[in-house]
């Protein structure tokens, strides 16, 4: 029978594995390993485990306010908080942070980048800006001089 013979995990904690070791090669929490050691269990019902996200519900509509185009993370989030999601503001933030960066490769979001300011450019318009404006006679009385 199946359940007689020594499973993967049982086979490695009976070659001296500690359960932290077969945690890392299987993947899983040394907790889980030392269940799976001990109690003999198959690797199969390891790979039935369902991991779902709070977010589960509610991609299709993020994906669909991220369509409409960039919107900020912490939208979203308030918006879900109003639909009754009960989901914190950083698994929120990872999941839009990551579409966005599918959508950027896929060009469905165009990202623009500034051009680099030419500097020197820059402190001549703001020296010509303070000479005229220290050669202009102003007057803070209220009364307009022409």
């Amino acid at each position: 029978m199946k359940k007689d013979m020594p499973q993967p995990i049982r086979q490695d904690f009976l070659n001296g594995m500690s359960f932290t070791a077969i945690g890392r090669k299987y993947y899983i929490d040394p907790r889980t390993a030392k269940r799976y050691a001990i109690n003999n269990l198959p690797l199969e019902e390891l790979e039935k485990r369902s991991f779902t996200s709070v977010l589960d519900p509610y991609k299709d509509q993020i994906d669909r306010w991220l369509l409409n185009g960039p919107i900020f993370s912490q939208t979203i989030h308030d918006r879900l908080v109003e639909y009754g999601c009960k989901c914190g503001y950083t698994i929120v933030n990872d999941y839009v942070r990551d579409k966005v960066l599918e959508y950027e490769k896929s060009s469905i979001y165009k990202t623009y980048k500034s051009k680099p300011r030419d500097k020197k450019n820059h402190h001549e318009k703001i020296l010509e800006e303070k000479q005229n404006w220290e050669g202009t006679n102003h007057d803070y009385s209220g009364e307009s001089k022409r």
